[in-house]
């Protein structure tokens, strides 16, 4: 397994934790947009493994994951919703003109926990996808926000 997996895995378990905090601290936006960057790298991490090859440049959730699923990664029906949940986040959660608003108000406290609940599981499932291709795993201290 090419050690670039490791790294983009490692960097979706620190984006996760950064949308664990900013979801404590009630900043709703912050967390929702912190999940959708940690579904991109977990998605980014398997290119390595699934394609063998370097992921492309773009932030569309479902444009990468369409990309997997056709070489046999998948997440299942529900999950690949939520993903395409996620993708809205990359821009609504930052800029105004994307929320038709401040997103800091166009955000809720719903979509941060549904945002943070399916990046935790896609996460998960890259991590476990990854494990079965050899890697060693991430640092507990990494995975718990430590």
């Amino acid at each position: 397994m090419r050690r670039e997996a490791a790294f983009w895995i490692k960097e979706a378990w620190s984006d996760l934790c950064t949308a664990k905090i900013l979801h404590g601290a009630r900043r709703w936006n912050a967390s929702a947009f912190f999940s959708q960057q940690a579904v991109e790298k977990a998605l980014k991490s398997l290119y390595f493994v699934v394609l063998r090859r370097e992921p492309p440049k773009t932030h569309v959730l479902t444009e990468l994951y369409r990309e997997l699923r056709a070489a046999g990664f998948r997440l299942g029906p529900e999950l690949e919703e939520g993903v395409a949940e996620l993708n809205k986040f990359y821009s609504v959660s930052r800029y105004p003109d994307a929320a038709a608003g401040q997103p800091y108000e166009a955000v809720t406290r719903r979509d941060a926990e549904r945002s943070l609940e399916i990046a935790a599981q896609v996460v998960e499932l890259a991590e476990e996808f990854l494990r079965s291709a050899g890697y060693e795993g991430t640092p507990q201290d990494i995975r718990d926000c430590r």
